[in-house]
């Protein structure tokens, strides 16, 4: 009898309990969770506001200080018009509303429109053509400094070396070597001992060519050639003038693209 009334409990007591087992947890967790991503998502609402509104703040001081007037009626030349008109009412009370003061009203009257109508208007236009003027000429330097820059990467990327081409006495090419992503060519003879990036061995007067002969290096994207102390020396033709000139030893000059170096009597063509 007992053991029943215990089971009868029991069941009741299973019917009434509140589940807190692992969904129970999962389901505050989520709750949890959307709480605080409606928290952040307020929070950036408000963010967003205050940035629009420093954003509105600064472009209105950055109108500001680049020149634009405040309208401030309170200027001197309306403070003179304003005197003018009060003067005028005084002067029409005080001669008893007389015809000559209607008329000397009326004459004030259109002088002031005329100079509001046409000086007003003519200096306004003047000073915004001005303004245009300025505009016009700042956008013309900006464009012209544009296109200076456009031309100088437009002569950098000209100048850039792809091949270099070792060249015989009849001007055939014997021999290319790709420049690819090198900042620095050593140019010379390749032995056991001395390794170069441009082997000039194969030349036919190539016994004239010292181990290390020069040297091309990579400077701000510009290329130079500088002869390392080479016995016969090194010279060079200039796509520009095609004279041939004698260089001197340990001293780096600026190569580009058409231009040939003589290593001795040994011809190659930058390209």
């Amino acid at each position: 009898m007992m053991w029943r009334l215990r089971s009868a409990v029991n069941r009741i007591r299973g019917i009434f309990r509140q589940p807190v087992g692992r969904g129970s947890l999962y389901r505050v967790e989520s709750l949890r969770r959307s709480a605080g991503s409606l928290a952040n998502s307020d929070s950036k609402e408000k963010n967003s506001l205050s940035v629009d509104k420093g954003i509105k703040i600064y472009e209105k001081r950055q109108l500001e200080t680049r020149g634009g007037r405040k309208s401030n009626f309170f200027t001197l030349r309306n403070i003179v018009i304003l005197i003018v008109l009060f003067l005028t009412f005084v002067y029409i009370h005080l001669s008893g509303y007389s015809v000559k003061s209607f008329y000397v009203s009326i004459f004030i009257y259109i002088v002031l429109t005329l100079y509001l109508l046409i000086i007003e208007r003519f200096r306004e236009k003047v000073e915004i053509e001005e303004e245009i003027k300025e505009i016009k000429t700042e956008r013309e330097r900006e464009h012209g400094v544009f296109l200076d820059k456009v031309k100088e990467i437009d002569q950098l990327e000209k100048n850039q070396l792809e091949d270099i081409i070792l060249k015989n006495s009849e001007d055939y090419d014997i021999k290319v070597w790709k420049v690819g992503r090198a900042t620095s060519l050593l140019i010379g003879k390749r032995t056991p001992r001395n390794k170069v990036d441009i082997d000039i061995s194969e030349g036919i007067y190539s016994n004239l060519v010292s181990r290390t002969h020069g040297v091309l290096n990579k400077v701000n994207g510009v290329w130079y050639y500088e002869d390392l102390g080479s016995q016969n020396g090194s010279g060079i033709e200039k796509k520009s003038d095609r004279r041939k000139v004698k260089l001197k030893r340990n001293t780096p000059i600026k190569v580009e693209s058409g231009d040939i170096i003589y290593l001795a009597t040994t011809k190659i063509l930058l390209k």
